[in-house]
């Protein structure tokens, strides 16, 4: 009987114990400073409520081009060309459809972008605009990847879905 209890005990703890294992897997954080776009391009953006990007359109353009390069597919040559159409400021809902392109077809771009810290963020409670942010990236056990990016005090401004896990 004592043995039993042993054997219970300890069979609890271990379930317990690889069940609050954490669900991600990899993380990574890193600051972030931003740039100023020049004044007189051309601005593709979104407005998720909280803050307003604004990217340059050429650099979208480019690494749309890119993608051009490597794989000859005529969606990105229909991005290319949506993008070139565009002669003022176009700004993004967030889960929103504008034209024939997806704001999802975009973000990956965003992200590379942001990375780069060639991007304008506007907080749009306060009307500043972000000198710095904080990213974190994460990779779940399902293949899942998300980057999270925040302001200088901890708040999340915004969030890109990478990949969906299984």
């Amino acid at each position: 009987m004592n043995n039993q209890i042993k054997i219970l005990i300890l069979t609890l703890v271990l379930g317990i114990s690889s069940c609050s294992s954490s669900f991600i897997l990899r993380t990574k954080r890193k600051r972030i400073n931003l740039e100023t776009l020049p004044e007189n391009s051309v601005k593709v953006g979104v407005d998720n409520g909280i803050v307003l990007i604004k990217f340059n359109r050429n650099d979208l353009v480019n690494l749309f081009q890119n993608d051009l390069e490597n794989w000859s597919d005529h969606r990105i040559k229909s991005y290319v060309d949506e993008l070139k159409a565009f002669n003022s400021d176009t700004i993004f809902e967030k889960d929103r459809t504008v034209g024939t392109l997806p704001i999802a077809e975009y973000e990956s771009k965003f992200h590379t972008l942001l990375l780069n810290g060639k991007a304008d963020i506007e907080n749009k409670s306060t009307k500043k605009y972000l000198k710095q942010i904080k990213y974190k990236f994460t990779r779940d056990k399902l293949g899942g990847k998300n980057a999270y990016f925040y302001d200088r005090n901890g708040t999340k401004i915004y969030e890109i879905v990478l990949a969906l896990g299984e």
